[in-house]
Formats: C-alpha cells, structure tokens, sequence
C-alpha cells in the first residue's frame, strides 16, 4: 500500500534538514499542450479565443487568474469554478493517455532520497492533476509533502506556495531549492528566500537569470550541484551602507540607530564617523543631479558630522529598508526608525542602500576592503 505524502500544514518546527521542491507541469512531465487545448477548449465554448502565446504568458499560474485575465474580472466566482473544473476533467482526460517522466527527473528523485533530501510538490496545479501524473509514474509516495494551487490564497509569482512546502517539510526556507521553469516560479522562489534551478524546458534562456542556476535538462545535476547552491547561499551575505544622518547626530541618535539593526541579527562589519565634504556627498547623491532638492541634499549631508556604517546578514538590504520605515516619517510605520526618531521627509535620520548593486557602489565611496571585517559575534574572531 502507498504511503501518502503530507497533505496538511505541519507543525512549523524547522531543522537543519534540506529539501527540494518541485514544480510540476514543465518539470516533472511535458503538460503543455494538453493544458493549451484544455484552456482553448473552454474558452471557445464562451466565445473567447486562446493564443499559444496566451497559454505562454498565463504559465504558472493559478486557474483562477488566468480565468479572469481571458474573460475578465467581472465574472462570478461560481462561473470561474464552472470553467476550471471543466479544463481539469479535460486536461485529465487527455494528459491520461500520455504520461511520461522528463529526462533526469526519476534519476534525480531517486538520488535525492538516497542523500537524504526531503522533497516536495508546491504546484499550481490541483490535487486531482498531481496525483494522475505521480501515481501514474509511481512517485507518488516519494514525496514528503504536496502542495497544490487550493491549499494558498496567493499563486505565483507570490512565494506562499514555497514557504508552505517547507513548512510542511519542517525545512528552512534557505536550505532549500526549487526546481522551476516558469517566470513566475523563479520569481516566487527568490521571494521566499529559497535558492532556485531553472530548466529551458518551457522558457527562453534569458528569460530566468533571477534562477541562481539555468540548464537544459536535469540528466546532469548531480547531488553535488546542490549542495554547491546550498553552501554558497549559507557562505554568502548581503551587505549595505547605513549612514547616520546630521538631525539623527545633532540629537544623539547614533548609538540607539545602530542597536535597532543590531536587533534585526545584522552584524556591524564597518563604522565611522566622518564630515562629509561636498564633493563626496555630490557623489553619493548623484543619481539624483538632475533634481531640484539635488543642492539641498548636498548642503544637508555635508553640515555636521555623520556616521557611516556597514551592516552585513541575509538579506540585509531588505531587512535595513523595512526597518528604517517610509522615506517619509510621516507615512513610516510604528516602530520604524524613521517614524520614531525622523522629523520631515527631508531629516529622516537614515539613509539605507536600495540594492545590492546600489550598496556595492556605495560602501566603496565611504570604505576601503581593510576598513570592513568578517567575524563571527559568538567568537570576535
């Protein structure tokens, strides 16, 4: 008898386990053109018409907004259900007859169990399609968990999907990795801070540079391969420029600013306390030279004494951004450091890098490479 993969959310706990989740349609069988004439033979039967490149720019995601963006947001729910249930029964009926595994996937699943990877389905794709396709290739019960398209309220390009899977897997979402091949996938992927393997099968090339690693099939993916995108994921760490500004100094807010990040789990790797002469500050605010507030800034920055500050984690850029709160204090949230201690949209107390090409360019216009250490805080060393 056939184990069942787990089909409810687990319990939350997290371990230093590591996963693989995968897509289905696209990944583990070649699905699309019996998903093309499911969808155009419904379509066709309420007068609308469905373009291969129709199907191509709706892949990966959920039934139901690819429902409304054909025939539009007004329709009710009930007719939405009507349609998806009929292109289902459809796509069963022809997927049924013609079943088979994409190259390297049986491989793959095998060697994974073997090395004591957990895996998943997280597709947007419903219960009754996953089980056709994986109990018919008798996979079925390899899988640890399955998500399908139901059990979130957000499809992709939105990362509920992943972070369900691994939660269900009681995996951390950065030791895991995604095997996808839409747009929308390997955005979702990135967005649940999970690293992500793109195969061509259905999408161009260039089209999935967000993946950390795009091949042609999975014949050549090696355990190896893995572990090499879960090490350099653990190894590498973000890093941005925080500079203090002169209303946060004139009022002794540098030390508390500093121990905000710091409660976020950011290490403080550099630090300095600098005037800024106004060629620099010229420098650091060109990419806003065209603007009338450009001179403002320049004059603003320069007067007082600043600190300057580089901050490294994961995703620092993301976690200093949410924590520094709305450019504007006004519109900050509670408990942001610019709702608390910034005064007006032009004194906001905190500059953060935006990007982390941005934070490249900028740490370097206030630090050289031997003014930024690399220790661990446990140790200092």
């Amino acid at each position: 008898m056939e184990s069942n993969p787990q089909t409810s959310v687990g319990t939350g706990k997290t371990s230093s386990e590591k996963a693989v989740i995968w897509d289905m349609d696209g990944i583990i069988v070649d699905s699309a053109q019996h998903h093309l004439k499911g969808w155009q033979i419904v379509f066709q039967k309420r007068g609308a018409n469905y373009t291969e490149e129709d199907f191509w720019r709706n892949t990966g995601k959920r039934s139901d907004t690819i429902v409304k963006n054909i025939l539009g947001e007004k329709i009710s729910s009930d007719e939405i259900m009507d349609i998806i249930r009929e292109k289902d029964e459809t796509f069963r009926q022809l997927m049924g007859k013609d079943i088979k595994a994409l190259p390297g996937v049986l491989e793959l699943i095998t060697s994974l169990k073997e090395h004591g990877f957990k895996i998943a389905i997280a597709s947007s794709a419903p219960i009754e399609n996953i089980r056709l396709i994986t109990q018919s290739l008798k996979i079925y019960n390899r899988f640890d968990a399955i998500i399908s398209g139901w059990e979130v309220t957000k499809g992709k390009p939105n990362p509920q999907t992943f972070l369900l899977a691994a939660e269900k897997l009681g995996v951390e979402a950065k030791n895991c990795i995604v095997i996808e091949d839409a747009i929308s996938g390997v955005t979702a992927s990135k967005k649940a801070g999970m690293s992500c393997i793109a195969v061509t099968n259905t999408t161009p090339r260039e089209e999935l540079q967000e993946a950390d690693l795009v091949i042609n099939t999975l014949e050549k993916i090696t355990i190896d391969d893995l572990e090499n995108l879960l090490h350099q994921r653990s190894s590498y760490m973000e890093k941005s420029l925080v500079l203090i500004k002169p209303d946060a100094m004139q009022r002794g807010l540098a030390g508390t600013i500093i121990a905000h990040l710091e409660k976020q789990g950011l290490k403080l790797v550099a630090v300095k306390v600098l005037h800024l002469n106004k060629a620099l500050a010229r420098r650091h605010y060109a990419v806003h030279k065209d603007k009338p507030f450009f001179n403002g800034l320049v004059d603003y920055i320069s007067s007082v004494p600043i600190v300057a500050a580089v901050f490294e984690g994961e995703e620092a850029i993301a976690v200093i951004r949410k924590t520094m709160g709305a450019t504007d204090p006004a519109k900050a949230e509670a408990g942001t450091i610019r709702h608390d201690f910034g005064v007006d949209i032009e004194h906001n107390s905190v500059h953060g890098s935006d990007s982390i090409e941005t934070a490249e360019k900028e740490i370097k216009l206030f630090f050289t490479e031997d003014e930024i250490f690399g220790y661990h805080p446990e140790t200092g060393t």
